[in-house]
């Protein structure tokens, strides 16, 4: 752990292995939640918070853009974008407003 703190000081950008594990970990989370809002009711703050975090991953992902990551970014882009349709369908089932969430 100490060594990619280093690699992200001297960089400014983290390794791809770093990068993986903050999507999985990222990722566990959401699938945590919506699991949960499916059985609670959803409040507009908690969607908006978990939008803030489909964003992260979003932006993590980004940071592995290049010709060498090409397939595994879509892969990565594509599992991001089931979460943020999951999101916006438990929105919409909880009656709120889904216009609101940022994920851009």
């Amino acid at each position: 752990m100490r060594r990619s703190n280093w690699s992200l000081r001297r960089t400014g950008r983290l390794r791809k292995r770093d990068i993986l594990d903050a999507f999985r970990i990222v990722a566990y989370e959401i699938r945590a939640k919506c699991k949960r809002f499916a059985s609670e009711r959803l409040t507009q703050a908690e969607a908006c918070t978990l939008a803030l975090r489909i964003r992260d991953q979003r932006e993590l992902v980004r940071q592995m853009v290049d010709r060498r990551n090409s397939k595994h970014v879509r892969r990565l882009l594509r599992l991001n974008g089931k979460y943020r349709q999951n999101l916006i369908e438990l929105v919409e089932k909880a009656g709120l407003d889904p216009q609101i969430l940022v994920f851009k």
